[in-house]
C-alpha cells in the first residue's frame, strides 16, 4: 500500500520495504554463496583423490613438482573463477532490467547500484580467493607424492 497520510508515515512505509528487500537479498545471496563455494570446494577435493594415481603416476614418469603445482592451480582456477566471470557478465547484460526494476523501488540512482555491484563483486571475489588458495593447498597434498 504506496498511499500515504504525510511524509513520515512515507519514510516509515519506504524504510519498512527496503529492510524487508535487505534482509532477504543478504539472507539469499549468503546462502547460495555459501553453497557454492562448498560444492566446489568438495568437489575438487573428490576429483583430487580421483586423481592421485594419475599425478602419481606422471611424477614416476618425471613430471617435476612445479609442473604438478602448475596443473593444480590452473584447474582449480578454472573451477572457481569460471563462475565469478559468468557472473559479472550476466550482471552487465542484466542492468537494464535491474535499473527498471530499482525504479519501480524508487531507487533512481544509478551509480548508488553500480557501486554497490562493484563492491560486492569484489567481496565475493575475496572470498573466492581464499577458498581457491585454501583449496589448492590442500588438493596438492592430496596428489603429491610422497618420496
Amino acid at each position: 500500500d504506496f498511499i500515504w497520510l504525510s511524509k513520515s508515515d512515507q519514510k516509515q512505509g519506504l524504510i519498512e520495504l527496503y529492510a524487508g528487500f535487505l534482509f532477504i537479498g543478504i539472507f539469499l545471496s549468503f546462502l547460495f554463496i555459501m553453497a557454492t563455494i562448498l560444492i566446489m570446494y568438495y568437489k575438487q577435493i573428490t576429483e583430487g583423490y580421483e586423481d592421485k594415481d594419475r599425478f602419481e603416476i606422471m611424477q614416476k614418469v618425471g613430471l617435476e613438482q612445479q609442473d604438478v603445482k602448475k596443473a593444480i592451480h590452473s584447474q582449480v582456477l578454472t573451477v572457481f573463477f569460471m563462475p565469478l566471470l559468468v557472473a559479472g557478465l550476466h550482471v552487465c547484460f542484466a542492468y537494464p532490467m535491474i535499473e527498471k526494476l530499482l525504479h519501480l523501488l524508487f531507487v533512481s540512482d544509478s551509480w548508488l547500484y553500480i557501486r554497490t555491484t562493484i563492491f560486492c563483486f569484489v567481496a565475493f571475489a575475496l572470498v573466492y580467493i581464499v577458498i581457491y588458495v585454501l583449496t589448492s593447498k590442500i588438493y596438492y597434498g592430496i596428489v603429491k607424492r610422497n618420496v
